[in-house]
């Protein structure tokens, strides 16, 4: 067996193909199947499950009681509940940190992605900064080229339905030209596939650029191959394409798709008679979900199967009329909506906030859905379900001022409630049940816990492989997770065998949203055990919190300890460094911005 020295050398040395390493089964002699269920946009504090954890107790927090989630409760109850679990704070970032193994600041897929070549995602909007020419067509599978033809996801026949093309078919295929730069990596999915595992992709992909439209006359405007799921190892794709949220939840609008595939619109739906019935759109994708699970199953009992269930919930929009499905209250009337009653915690309680509580139910019922779903199928107790969310809930748009509290800000920002999520993972027989985990863990360590854990291999090396255009050469996967799957199995307490804190990195150089920029553009942070350091990218300047005391990031202690500023800025540089990161540069000079650790001072 590897150890981790040689592992890590053996990445270093660039090798010029893919080496494995072989793992012995899974326990009891059978591969898990695995559920891996994705919310969007969902805070730390978006549930009745309590994340909030003092003097090794759980704390109930305003908005726990406002909300309702027996099914991730239930969860809780039957498995493992990770405290301090991480992603990037913007979803696409982290949703190819998940697929490929790599820190945002290695993939370069720093913010998010929509439209082939889009040149609105290349330009800042403020902040004196421009950002460095990113990936902004996102991730590609394993040995994509710059210009090729590939087949969109989705196409709208004739009779205005929807149809996926079968995988890599010449028919139909596009020509695309990626001008600007992507990244390539192969996925772990296309990994478990070739182990004998059977995959399914539900619900939001949004790792890819792609075309926006599939009916039959846009679809012949570029796509890439990342806008679709299948190459990137999934056998089946349901509703996933290139975009990052709904233009609205309703069935009867057809979840966007009223004249054709539109931007924002979700494709594949229109079966089962949801439209007609005004299916909201999580139940939808549950039901699809639960339909192939038992299609599977059937036919196939013995091959273990791999579902990501990627909700398109919790994202906005949150109005009436796009959002507010009648299927989901017994009236509109807020004074006698029994369903989601006001709960009187002194927090605002408008139409709006209404509305997130039930996209916030109707996620928690989805998990149900499958949950109940794999135990009727006979499959639950050989399953491995985790719970994750892709980044903050959102805050900076007004939704309310306290969304994520007691963390500070959301979606965007380098602060905790940008980037810690609620997080659950069970697996009868191999996880305790109420459990508690505080160590630290981040997205790109699902990688390797997850080809582990289905005994497939351990990743021990991965060849370059070409990134599109960016000027500096191609890019290296290598693969910056760490598996947790020994904590999750009891075996120790932290991720590494030394019980050594490991340093945890978040990076984008980009414009994220206006309102409070500090908070939410062009930033750097580091956590090292209890400590956090953030890097402002706009004027150089860091900030120093305790997360064991302040959890709310409110005391900047920079100015108190500026020697332990100047190791942690020393480690984030050569972090950063380490993964190729880019940097930001100043409008009026052209100059880039520098490390952390070449800042004077």
């Amino acid at each position: 067996m590897l150890t981790r020295r040689s592992f890590l050398a053996a990445l270093g040395a660039g090798l010029g193909g893919l080496a494995v390493e072989p793992l012995c089964a899974a326990p009891q002699g059978k591969r898990p199947n695995i559920v891996l269920f994705m919310v969007d946009d969902m805070g730390w504090q978006d549930t009745s499950v309590p994340f909030l954890y003092r003097g090794g107790k759980p704390v109930l927090t305003p908005l726990n009681r406002r909300y309702r989630t027996p099914n991730m409760e239930r969860l809780a109850r039957e498995g493992m509940l990770f405290t301090d679990a991480y992603a990037c704070a913007v979803c696409s970032p982290t949703r190819c940190s998940l697929m490929s193994g790599m820190n945002a600041a290695r993939h370069r897929v720093t913010d998010w992605t929509l439209g082939v070549d889009a040149p609105g995602r290349l330009k800042s909007n403020g902040e004196g900064l421009l950002p460095p020419l990113w990936s902004a067509n996102g991730l590609q599978p394993e040995g994509t080229q710059a210009k090729g033809r590939c087949q969109p996801p989705w196409r709208t026949g004739a009779d205005g339905k929807f149809y996926q093309p079968p995988f890599g078919s010449a028919a139909g295929a596009v020509a695309y030209d990626m001008k600007v730069p992507f990244t390539n990596a192969k996925a772990f999915p296309a990994f478990l596939r070739e182990a004998g595992y059977h995959t399914i992709h539900c619900g939001k992909a949004h790792w890819g650029a792609g075309s926006c439209h599939y009916n039959e006359r846009d679809s012949r405007l570029p796509s890439s191959p990342g806008a679709d799921p299948r190459a990137f190892g999934f056998d089946e794709n349901i509703a996933g394409s290139e975009i990052g949220g709904p233009a609205n939840y309703r069935g009867d609008k057809k979840y966007g798709n009223g004249k054709g595939y539109a931007q924002f619109a979700t494709p594949g739906l229109d079966v089962n008679g949801y439209y007609e019935r005004n299916v909201f759109q999580t139940d939808a994708l549950a039901d699809m979900a639960a339909r192939s699970l038992e299609r599977h199953v059937k036919a196939k009992p013995n091959q273990p199967f791999y579902l990501y269930f990627a909700p398109y919930a919790i994202h906005a929009p949150l109005s009436d009329g796009v959002a507010w499905d009648a299927s989901r209250s017994v009236s509109p009337d807020l004074a006698k909506d029994t369903k989601n009653p006001n709960p009187d915690d002194g927090l605002p309680w408008n139409k709006m906030e209404r509305n997130y509580g039930t996209l916030i139910r109707g996620m928690d019922d989805a998990l149900g859905t499958l949950m109940r779903k794999l135990e009727a199928l006979g499959v639950a107790d050989e399953t491995l379900v985790i719970f994750m969310a892709d980044n903050g809930g959102l805050s900076a748009h007004s939704r309310m001022k306290a969304a994520n509290a007691p963390l500070q800000a959301g979606k965007g920002s380098c602060y905790e409630g940008g980037t810690r999520e609620p997080m659950i993972v069970r697996w009868p027989g191999r996880v305790r049940p109420r459990s508690v985990c505080h160590e630290p863990v981040i997205i790109e360590d699902f990688y390797p816990t997850i080809l582990e854990a289905a005994g497939v291999f351990r990743v021990s090396g991965l060849a370059e492989t070409p990134a599109g255009v960016h000027a500096d050469g191609p890019l290296r996967q290598v693969i910056d997770g760490e598996s947790f799957l020994p904590v999750l199995l009891g075996k120790r307490r932290t991720v590494r065998a030394n019980g050594a804190a490991r340093p945890l990195l978040w990076h984008h150089p980009n414009f994220w949203y206006s309102a409070t920029p500090r908070q939410y553009n062009f930033y750097s942070a580091l956590r090292l055990g209890r400590w956090k350091l953030i890097y402002q990218h706009t004027d150089r300047t860091f900030e120093l919190y305790d997360l064991a005391e302040d959890l709310s990031e409110a005391h900047n202690l920079a100015s108190q300890q500026p020697e332990r500023v100047r190791e942690l800025r020393g480690i984030m540089g050569r972090l950063l460094r380490a993964r190729g990161a880019q940097m930001p540069k100043v409008k009026t000079t052209g100059e880039t911005v520098p490390y952390p650790d070449e800042v004077e001072g």
